[in-house]
């Protein structure tokens, strides 16, 4: 949750981004270096890598069976 929050705070390195997308991109069966995921950081732009990041982290605290994206819809 810390790392969400730093997040949206734009408070984040470039090591912490590809820290967090490395494993999920091997999770999908892909083998690839800390390297590539830098580079592919580094060619898609910072903005892109803090999106990728949110997108994952919001997957991962989704509550289970939630699909709607809506996270409230859940809670009710």
């Amino acid at each position: 949750m810390k790392v969400l929050g730093r997040l949206t705070e734009a408070d984040v390195t470039t090591t912490e981004i590809c820290q967090i997308i490395l494993p999920v991109v091997r999770a999908g069966g892909n083998d690839v270096s800390l390297k590539d995921i830098q580079s592919a950081v580094w060619d898609a732009g910072l903005a892109e890598g803090m999106k990728a990041v949110g997108e994952v982290l919001t997957t991962a605290l989704m509550p289970d069976g939630d699909q709607s994206g809506n996270g409230e819809a859940a809670a009710m």
